[in-house]
């Protein structure tokens, strides 16, 4: 692996004595999913779910095994996913909601975006899907580095949805898995002669799951899904929930395999490089719960106070994370460093050989340089945000070093060890077992509360 990303650092590569591109030549593709949970990937181990396409983008790349969004809920997770900063540093908290009381709020709009960067490079740059980051003019994508928008903000109807076009709302027929793969491939189609950076942010695999075309619902009928066991839940309702998901999840494979195809039919696998990240996970049935980072508790078979306990479950936070690499001839490789969402920003500059300008002091790292500084960066610590605002009030932040990972909530009046979390995600990767109160931890606890509140006053993350 060391060997292989090496190649990856310098501009002009001899591979197996063939030319390649030099890196300023790549494209970019970003698919970002909506509420993708990995464990319904077939690379991730999952037998049961039907994702060839996902699969094979991994074959031809590297699967990242410990990925985290810097949020659980969409907005700042995007946000992040973006612009290489942390959910706090570019103005935002919790999901946005479309309502007159978040209609002035979304990401800072000063904040800068990669794509920007690539546009200014003379890369065409378009979004495709689900912005979610602010309505206003100034927050709009195509003020904020994209040239060609065609999508929606928050909520969208499965099918005959309505789009903004260009700058038109229109509703066009169809459903949007298949509506945002035939613009992904148009997109790609005229631009194929220039250098382009393309977002495709599909709404899938989001709720409601069976809302998906017959052939979706006919490839996952006969699934029986291994799902969590617990006392007091309907487990038919919940294989069948989970069954629907793995339906969109379908849906969305599906979508992939189209694009990935349309690259191949149009000579653009060689010099595009495609990035698969997912926004957050997804709890069904997990814990007792079902949601994000904002939960409901299950009984029988219904959620109980759906969205109204905050949380940073490893089901939540923790993502897929796939890079389909230009070169030929590779086996897939599967990383182990810890990586974040907060990492594509300097990863895409460094693979097309350019800097990340010095006064944008940005929080991601090349995931590249990680790689090849293997040994030192599986010690990295990975950081998380989630300050629930939409249906209740919390504060929590999250820190992992060496797979012992601490969740603080602030705000509360009961002591630390009442509400916070410690978990060594080696021995307990479901979390069961909270070592919080356990005196083997104790010193592990206070380390890793330290550096939580220096890495908080750093980035000046004040709780309000």
């Amino acid at each position: 692996m060391r060997k292989t990303f090496l190649l990856f650092a310098i501009n002009i590569l001899l591979f197996h004595g063939k030319f390649v591109y030099s890196a300023t030549d790549y494209n970019v593709i970003l698919i970002v999913p909506d509420d993708h949970a990995r464990r319904t990937i077939g690379v991730y181990g999952n037998k049961a779910a039907i994702t060839p396409n996902l699969d094979k983008i991994a074959k031809y790349g590297i699967r990242f095994d410990n990925a985290y969004a810097a949020a659980p809920v969409c907005s700042p997770s995007r946000a992040a996913m973006l612009s290489g900063k942390y959910p706090s540093q570019v103005g935002l908290r919790d999901f946005l909601m479309l309502n007159d009381n978040y209609k002035d709020q979304g990401i800072d709009p000063n904040t800068v975006l990669w794509p920007e960067l690539l546009k200014d490079h003379g890369y065409v740059t378009g979004l495709i899907g689900k912005w979610h980051l602010g309505t206003d003019e100034n927050r709009k994508p195509t003020n904020m580095g994209f040239e060609h928008f065609i999508g929606y903000d928050q909520d969208l109807s499965p099918y005959d949805p309505t789009l903004s076009v260009q700058g038109q709302e229109m509703v066009i027929k169809g459903h949007t898995s298949e509506i945002f793969t035939t613009y992904a491939k148009n997109f790609i189609s005229e631009y194929k002669e220039n250098k382009f950076a393309l977002v495709v942010a599909f709404r899938e695999p989001q709720m409601p799951w069976q809302d998906v075309p017959e052939a979706d619902l006919n490839a996952v009928e006969n699934i029986d899904p291994e799902v969590p066991d617990f006392e007091g839940v309907n487990k038919e309702w919940l294989k069948k929930i989970t069954r629907d998901n793995y339906a969109a999840v379908h849906a969305l494979d599906r979508s992939i395999g189209e694009i990935y195809d349309h690259l191949s039919h149009n000579d653009l696998l060689s010099k595009t490089i495609i990035f698969y990240v997912g926004d957050h996970g997804m709890l069904i049935g997990h814990h007792n719960a079902f949601g994000r980072g904002a939960i409901g508790v299950i009984s029988g078979d219904k959620v109980v106070g759906y969205e109204g306990i905050a949380n940073l479950y490893e089901e939540a936070i923790k993502i897929p994370f796939i890079i389909h690499l230009p070169e030929n001839n590779r086996n897939g490789l599967v990383s182990k460093v810890p990586v974040s969402n907060i990492d594509i920003f300097p990863t895409i500059l460094s693979y097309l050989g350019l800097d990340v300008p010095k006064d944008l002091e940005i929080e991601g790292k090349d995931i590249l340089e990680l790689i090849v500084n293997e040994a030192e960066s599986m010690h990295r610590s990975i950081y998380a945000q989630y300050s629930m605002r939409n249906f209740g009030n919390s504060d929590l932040r999250m820190v992992i070093k060496d797979q012992i990972k601490l969740v603080k909530r602030f705000n509360l009046k009961a002591k630390d060890h009442l509400v916070d979390e410690l978990y060594d995600l080696k021995s307990d990767p479901e979390e069961k077992n909270n070592l919080i109160k356990h005196n083997k931890y104790e010193q592990m606890k206070t380390d890793l509360e330290n550096q939580l509140l220096n890495w908080m006053k750093r980035i000046d993350d004040k709780i309000k």
